[in-house]
């Protein structure tokens, strides 16, 4: 099975979520109807959480006069208005269930090759795991983010996926199927000029590009990306994905750009665990602190690096939320042997090593993470609460990340993709947090 991949603008992907529950002995049996039973579950999800919005934003957008113009019209207007929102709803969602469909097609894939090729059993795994080095060398907290795109702003809900929209052709070329960067600004978007132009591609090893007009906006650019520093440009490209209110002053340092959550994960992430009072081990800039604050009762955003610290409770105030996290300078490892806090729910989102975690066909948690290990940094997590998220790398060693599950319980791993491409996974443990699969 060969990969999707959607080339649109980064400026505001669609995110979709797929989870799977995972027994502590790692033994995974993916029936037949596997497959339907996560789309319908996922794509109902999907509708409930984005649906209503998408579609009455993108309806406004095509028709600004509309609710002048439903005021004063006829009975026989109002049928014409009716039939037109019908055929609108119809066409968007035939468009969004094929991009979603494709996410889903990457999820099976990804899901599959995460639980091959691994070469130490879950027992090796677990008794390795006892010689592991407890210190290790700082590093600073990353995350390559991957082609983060937009796409429609409009959802219906689907009564029949045989409707098929029109495609416009663009001008394209051909680049490797590991390739996941467009070279289209963020600032150049164009989303509402036909219903039909704003899903460009989705094929197989292919990817189509949209040539957008470059705007002259490079004295913006961070001094540290302009100066020979290319491979950071990227995330500049895809700045208002990061921070959706980028433009209000949010600060980044150059580890937090290709560091930080996206806004629409790290929102997800914050409604699975809404809870009272939350711990964020690792906040660095406040991507997922911020969200954290919307959706729990209580934040208290640890690390140990004053400077971010700053970076992240000025970013929570543009975004109305810096009252609801208390900002600590600490070691995590050090606060959870002291601290008498017992939170709800413990976030780990620890360094990855930098971005090149990404060469790794199977990322070792347990060899790579900084400061420590995975069982050994949950390990600590739980002396406060067993109710623990975990954000992890996109090619995380599965059957690892199992093992961390308490003996006879479950764990649950949600997939994060913006349109059709994976971000990051985040593995959930404790009761409280494991959603019943029907």
């Amino acid at each position: 099975m060969n990969s999707h991949y959607l080339s649109t603008s980064r400026n505001n992907p669609q995110l979709y979520a797929f989870s799977q529950l995972f027994e502590s002995s790692g033994y995974v049996d993916l029936q037949p109807e596997w497959k339907e039973q996560v789309q319908q579950t996922a794509w109902l999800e999907f509708w409930r959480r984005e649906g209503h919005e998408l579609l009455e934003v993108n309806w406004h957008r095509q028709h600004p006069d509309y609710k002048l113009a439903i005021e004063l019209a006829s009975v026989e207007e109002r049928a014409s208005w009716q039939q037109l929102w019908e055929e609108h709803a119809s066409d968007q969602s035939a468009v969004f269930w094929h991009i979603f469909s494709c996410a889903l097609d990457n999820y099976e894939q990804d899901l599959i090759n995460g639980l091959r090729g691994v070469e130490q059993s879950l027992k090796e795994i677990d008794e390795n795991l006892t010689h592991l080095y407890i210190e290790r060398s700082e590093s600073s907290d990353s995350e390559s983010l991957d082609d983060e795109q937009q796409q429609l702003r409009l959802l219906g809900l689907p009564t029949s996926f045989g409707v098929q929209t029109e495609r416009i052709k663009h001008k394209s070329k051909r680049q490797p199927a590991n390739e996941s960067e467009s070279e289209c600004d963020a600032n150049s978007l164009n989303m509402d000029n036909d219903n039909n132009e704003i899903l460009h591609a989705v094929q197989t090893r292919t990817i189509k590009k949209t040539k957008d007009k470059k705007k002259n906006n490079k004295s913006r650019i961070p001094h540290f990306m302009r100066d020979n520093e290319k491979p950071l440009l990227k995330y500049w490209l895809k700045r208002f994905s990061l921070f959706s209110r980028f433009d209000q002053g949010i600060q980044l340092d150059p580890e937090s750009w290709y560091s930080v959550t996206p806004e629409k994960v790290a929102r997800q992430t914050a409604r699975r665990l809404a809870c009272d009072v939350i711990v964020d081990a690792f906040c660095g800039c406040g991507g997922n602190a911020i969200q954290f604050a919307k959706t729990c009762g209580r934040v208290i955003a640890i690390d140990i690096d004053a400077g971010k610290l700053a970076m992240a409770k000025h970013n929570a105030g543009i975004y109305g939320v810096a009252h609801k996290i208390d900002f600590i300078q600490a070691d995590f490892l050090q606060f959870a042997s002291s601290t008498s806090l017992r939170p709800d729910v413990v976030f780990l989102s620890p360094p990855w090593g930098g971005p090149d975690y990404l060469k790794q066909a199977n990322f070792d948690i347990e060899q790579c993470l900084l400061p420590l290990g995975a069982k050994q940094l949950i390990q600590y997590a739980r002396r406060l609460t067993n109710n623990i998220g975990f954000f992890l790398p996109r090619n995380s060693n599965l059957k690892q990340v199992i093992a961390l599950t308490h003996p006879g319980q479950q764990c649950e791993m949600e997939y994060n993709y913006l349109n059709v491409r994976l971000v990051a996974i985040t593995a959930y443990y404790g009761d409280s947090l494991i959603i019943p699969k029907k």
